[in-house]
């Protein structure tokens, strides 16, 4: 065996190995790094044009659905109302038959009963010696409070008569009630199908109507 070729092939290893790392680097694409300055960036945002159409837009959304939404809300009230006076009824009914006695409703405040103005608010009690007026001794079982939105709810003349001595609903042990006659509930829009009537039955029991579906003629207080 030639000695040379042991030198000679590790030698051509060598050369090889080298000719490739040259290859590779010359292969490889360099990386540029570019620093983002205020210029390279784009900023979207709405034009003056696209602002004002849709302020446009808004306004006439608001002004179709304003009127719709003032009528939910005094419809949402005028129900509530009208619900809270007839549980009341219906509560004062059942504290009759279950107390064996005689309960009364009217306007008024914890003081005691007054007026006719049921709008102000009303209370439900005991009434032990049948005169209709809260007595000291007598058990207060509900007061509710003035209703709000300005509405009117009140007994007219036409069921009352023109000089009523109280205006209250009273209820025996057996439910029936006297006093009976409908209720007028009314607000801003005044007399028509947005107001409401509460009829009160000889039975004691209590239904809802409207206003123009009953034997009342107005939202006239009485007098």
């Amino acid at each position: 065996m030639n000695p040379m070729a042991l030198f000679t092939m590790p030698r051509m290893g060598l050369e090889h190995s080298i000719r490739t790392i040259e290859e590779d680097n010359r292969s490889r694409v360099p990386m540029v790094f570019h620093q983002l300055t205020r210029s390279s960036i784009r900023y979207r945002g709405f034009t003056l044009i696209e602002l004002l159409v849709t302020l446009a837009i808004v306004a006439i959304v608001a002004v179709i659905a304003a009127p719709s939404l003032q009528n939910f809300v005094l419809n949402n009230r005028i129900r509530s109302q009208t619900a809270a006076l007839t549980s009341s009824l219906a509560f004062a009914r059942t504290e009759a038959i279950t107390r064996s006695t005689r309960v009364v409703t009217c306007p008024g405040t914890a003081s005691g009963c007054s007026g006719a103005q049921w709008e102000d608010g009303w209370l439900v009690f005991v009434d032990t010696n049948n005169d209709a007026v809260l007595d000291v001794e007598e058990i207060q079982l509900e007061v509710h409070v003035a209703l709000d939105g300005n509405n009117t709810l009140r007994r007219p003349t036409e069921i009352l008569g023109t000089t009523p001595p109280h205006d209250y609903v009273s209820f025996d042990y057996d439910g029936r009630a006297h006093q009976t006659g409908t209720f007028v509930l009314c607000d801003q829009r005044g007399w028509g199908s947005d107001a409401r009537a509460i009829e009160v039955l000889p039975t004691g029991r209590s239904r809802n109507l409207i206003a123009t579906d009953s034997s009342v003629s107005s939202c006239k207080p009485a007098s």
